[in-house]
């Protein structure tokens, strides 16, 4: 439907402005209504026309109205604040009735990806000790992401990338050799009980194998034990482990310094192999290999990118990232954009600020290296996974998050992932309840003529309309990679779906009517289980305060 309206927009849009055309088609934009009183869609093609015709944007608003109200699928057209707001024929949500009845699956699809391939590198913390739980926040923004941008026609393929060479794996070797009693402690070695904890139990292995192989046996138990099992329990689960030596097995380093040799852009100094990006306006050079003769985790992740996008033939990359690499984020697209000629629209960065646990009134600190942390998996043994993957979703990755252990736990309305989980319990207990009366659901009907019967009720109607909105934000996250509005629109949602629950007594009137109206509630199921599909979360039936509720739906 925004590709739809889009067009249709366009075609507007040339007829007004007509040569000017070309200097907005690509800006004009359709995007879900924020707020379903203003309408199913908003548009930004008035501030548009008015900056190219260098006049108000109402003065345009009376045309572009009358133009699109002239489209069968369009009920009415508002102005607002500059915005174009559009509202759709009621007839238009027969589809998603039709389909969360017959056809779940394809609610949530649509084509903005193309079958063009995408490659979402995430998590990706260095095998050095146990998940953070801000690593924690980074396999929530990939999981769902990759999961929309599937549902947006992408080829998707998630990936870790694991960086088992190098400075912080050499000071992993170097802890557990201290606490095998093989060198002196020393400031700059990992504090966690984790490394005392391995060495103890497989000391005697150990101490038979030297460095080189200390380094290779604590990648693979780390990853293995400290990674993997906490990122299956959280519900994260990837195509491919990518290992950062394998790079250099394949004598890719050498095929990058030959090219970037032969493009006079590396220069030997103090030692080391220098990269020199001042050519391109960047304000400094950055090292690729120092003088020891090791790479550097940018050299590194140079050959790492060039083998997704020249190798593997990826037409996207993303990454996602916290806020601490941002200095890395911009070397690497500068890299990539002069050097490689692959812009920021196929090699983008998703970078996310951190995660502050609070309990009560102390602000938990959390720091890895120092030994003073709280682990992903210990965060779900507390509070169970839901919570987390809803919290670590519902601020935008711009924000910080203050995580709440207490509210996470609460079987309130205030605990807005308990109220989703609430609000799928007692639409169930209706289906409950219907049972118990020995009112079934009917199998065969007539689809529009159910619909038609609903569709006359406003509260069915504003519904209907809040529905529409999941496959719209689903296709403008493929678009925008903001995930976060998801869970700020299913806070909403769970407010509506209740304020509805509590009006309309859907198990009184005629048997016919009631069935129609269980149909309904079928559609309202098949909707909170996408949204639920989305956060990688499994929707609960039962919750035990509903045996005690006084409801108008148990009559």
């Amino acid at each position: 439907m925004i590709e739809k309206l889009k067009r249709s927009l366009k075609i507007i849009a040339k007829k007004v402005l007509k040569e000017d055309f070309e200097k907005i088609k690509d800006e004009i934009k359709v995007f879900p209504s924020e707020n379903l009183n203003f309408g199913d869609f908003s548009s930004n093609i008035l501030f548009l026309i008015a900056k190219t015709k260098k006049t108000n944007p109402f003065e345009f608003f009376a045309s572009i109205k009358n133009e699109l109200e002239k489209i069968s699928y369009i009920e009415k057209v508002e102005f607002l604040n500059g915005y174009l707001n559009i509202f759709l024929n009621r007839k238009e949500f027969f589809y998603i009735f039709k389909t969360l009845l017959k056809n779940k699956d394809e609610f949530l699809k649509n084509n903005l990806g193309k079958r063009k391939k995408v490659i979402i590198e995430y998590v990706s913390a260095n095998p050095t000790g146990p998940l953070t739980i801000g690593n924690g926040r980074g396999a929530v923004i990939g999981d769902v992401l990759a999961k929309i941008l599937s549902l947006s026609n992408f080829k998707v393929y998630k990936e870790y990338y694991v960086n088992d060479i190098g400075r912080q794996i050499d000071l992993l070797a170097e802890t557990v050799l201290y606490h095998l009693g093989k060198r002196e402690f020393s400031d700059d070695l990992y504090k966690g009980d984790y490394l005392k904890e391995i060495s103890e139990k497989y000391k005697d292995k150990l101490l038979n194998l030297d460095k080189e192989k200390i380094k290779s046996f604590l990648v693979k138990y780390i990853l293995s034990n400290l990674i993997k099992k906490p990122l299956t329990k959280f519900g994260t689960k990837f195509d491919n482990f990518y290992f950062e030596s394998n790079l250099y097995k394949k004598g890719l380093d050498k095929k990058i310094l030959k090219i970037l040799q032969d493009k006079n852009l590396l220069e030997g100094k103090d030692g080391a192999i220098w990269l020199k990006l001042t050519n391109f306006g960047e304000k400094k050079d950055e090292v690729l290999i120092r003088k020891n003769g090791m790479p550097t985790y940018f050299f590194s992740d140079i050959l790492y990118n060039y083998e997704k996008f020249f190798i593997r033939k990826f037409d996207y990359s993303i990454i996602i990232v916290a806020s601490d690499h941002l200095d890395h984020v911009r070397r690497l697209q500068s890299t990539f954009k002069y050097i490689f000629n692959i812009d920021e629209e196929r090699f983008k960065f998703i970078v996310y600020q951190f995660v502050h646990l609070v309990k009560g009134e102390e602000l938990l600190k959390v720091s890895k290296r120092k030994g003073t942390y709280v682990t992903l998996e210990d965060l779900i043994e507390e509070v169970g996974v839901d919570p987390i993957r809803f919290y670590f979703l519902k601020y935008s990755q711009d924000a910080v998050v203050k995580f709440d252990i207490e509210l996470a736990k609460k079987e309130k309305e205030e605990n807005p992932i308990w109220y989703l989980h609430y609000t799928y319990a007692r639409f169930n207990s209706i289906l409950k309840n219907a049972k118990k009366k020995k009112i079934g659901i009917p199998k065969n009907f007539d689809s529009k003529k159910v619909f038609d019967f609903l569709i006359k009720n406003d509260l069915y109607l504003k519904i209907f309309r809040m529905i529409n909105r999941l496959p719209l934000l689903v296709y403008k996250i493929g678009e925008d990679l903001k995930p976060h509005i998801l869970s700020q629109y299913l806070v909403e949602c769970a407010k509506e779906l209740n304020s509805f629950y509590e009006k309309e007594k859907i198990l009184e009137g005629e048997e016919k009517e009631i069935k129609f109206k269980l149909l309904f509630v079928l559609i309202i199921l098949g909707f909170l289980e996408s949204a639920f599909f989305l956060l990688s979360i499994k929707p609960k039936k039962i919750l035990y305060k509903l045996d005690n509720e006084n409801s108008n739906q148990k009559s």
